[in-house]
């Protein structure tokens, strides 16, 4: 058992005792200096004041008591001393209290004594598997926004609780607020709890938008973005989109969706994702954060203008951003039906901004193609693809400070190939109808004449 005192501010200069005469009894506690935790124990035998302590200590069994680390995010349940192996020492107080057999020398103004605890060991072990469970697996260390704050959450490494800091830290919340600071031995961190703090502000944000009702779509889009929210690059780390968010895979909980293939328009598992790709790409530009690779489509996107999208095709194609930043810099998304929000979290400059400038816009009529699908109706006309303008256009980005330009980047020259527009026609109304051919039945025996027969 550990035995470990609460200690208050002692109001005054120590007090010296001198050890009494031979033969004199200290079987009475002095009238002064005998107040423990708001009891008068004055004039009390040891065996009194003991009873009195521990009728005290039945009051506070009640006492709320509460766990607090900044790597549990969940809320623990008020716990009270039994919980957390808090008890009263009463003999070990009364045992510091000054009997009247001694002369006390010095100051004989009142003061107010501690209790003597208990905090018992090992930790009770069901506290242990709560405290576990709400800390969880090791994660990395995340920065995100939530209800529009930066929301840093540490790394998490192989966790256990200090089991030896444990009794001082539960005797302190005793002695305060009832707030026991949650003492734990962690192991090796990629990214210090100081690293993390760092990141305090949103850079920039971008969103784009989409139909609620595509469903299938809409999953793509939260999961694949799901992926990406807090996210954290230290200066010089680069993020794939694709490693980040990993092959789109029906076990991996993606959905079949539309895609553009090939300049025309197709399905896949997955569809919806370059619009994740192409919204986090958005953010980065006006963010001013070094894109390394970005892809454009091979058709243009509803949901932003040419030059501005970026697709994505896993082990094909890849966006690829880096932080050329002297700080850490983390990704946060947010998805909302019909609404998608990526915003780069870092260190506001707030002297800078960042305009974009395109040159050198051209398109081009790609065609129609029309092919007979003997299906349709007669005569009837059906798209089956309609295809879109081929475009190229360059894009730069432009960074301001204090309202003078310092720098003009060539962010991208986008190339779209686009695509025919495809129309399928039915057989033309005119065309000759071959006779159809009839097969008699004969003659038969019951004296009937047999006739063609007409299948219609």
């Amino acid at each position: 058992m550990n035995r470990l005192a609460l200690s208050l501010v002692i109001l005054s200069s120590a007090l010296a005792f001198v050890e009494a005469e031979p033969g004199q009894q200290q079987d009475i506690i002095v009238r002064a200096y005998t107040k423990v935790a708001g009891n008068e124990l004055g004039g009390l035998t040891p065996e009194q004041a003991g009873k009195q302590l521990r009728v005290w200590w039945q009051s506070q069994k009640t006492r709320e008591f509460r766990i607090h680390s900044n790597l549990i995010r969940t809320q623990l349940p008020v716990l009270h001393p039994s919980d957390i192996g808090l008890q009263l020492d009463d003999k070990a107080t009364v045992a510091h209290l000054p009997m009247q057999s001694a002369t006390v020398v010095g100051d004989t103004a009142e003061k107010e004594l501690e209790p003597t605890f208990i905090v018992s060991e090992p930790i009770p072990e069901k506290l242990v598997a709560m405290i576990t469970k709400a800390i969880g697996k090791p994660r990395p260390a995340r920065v995100t926004i939530r209800k529009g704050l930066v929301v840093q959450e540490p790394e998490v490494t192989e966790t256990q609780i200090d089991a030896k800091a444990w009794p001082t830290a539960v005797l302190a919340a005793m002695k305060g607020n009832g707030v026991i600071e949650l003492p734990l031995i962690q192991g090796p961190k990629r990214l210090d709890d100081a690293t993390v703090s760092q990141i305090t502000d949103v850079m920039a944000s971008f969103s784009t938008r989409f139909p609620k009702k595509q469903w299938n779509r809409n999953l793509n889009i939260k999961l694949a973005s799901s992926k990406l929210d807090g996210v954290i690059l230290l200066p010089g780390e680069k993020l794939s989109f694709n490693g980040t968010v990993g092959k789109r895979t029906v076990e991996r909980g993606f959905k079949l969706a539309g895609v553009y293939k090939n300049g025309r328009h197709d399905t896949g598992i997955g569809g919806g994702i370059c619009q994740v790709s192409t919204t986090l790409y958005n953010a980065c530009i006006f963010s001013n954060v070094k894109i390394v690779h970005r892809s454009n489509h091979s058709m243009p996107v509803a949901y932003v203008p040419l030059g501005r999208d970026a697709t994505v095709d896993y082990g094909n194609l890849d966006l690829i951003i880096q932080n050329d930043k002297p700080f850490p810099i983390a990704v946060s998304s947010a998805f909302e039906p019909g609404k998608l929000t990526f915003r780069i979290l870092g260190k506001k400059d707030p002297g800078m901004t960042v305009k974009l400038v395109q040159e050198g816009g051209k398109s081009w009529d790609m065609g129609t193609k029309v092919i007979q699908d003997p299906k349709l109706p007669a005569g009837s006309r059906e798209v089956v693809e309609k295809g879109s303008w081929g475009h190229s256009i360059t894009t730069y980005r432009l960074i301001y400070k204090n309202g003078v330009l310092v720098d003009k980047q060539l962010l991208n020259r986008s190339y779209y190939g686009g695509g025919e527009k495809i129309i399928a026609v039915g057989p033309s109304p005119t065309s000759p109808v071959a006779p159809r051919a009839f097969t008699p039945l004969g003659s038969t025996n019951s004296g009937f004449q047999a006739r063609p027969i007409s299948r219609g």
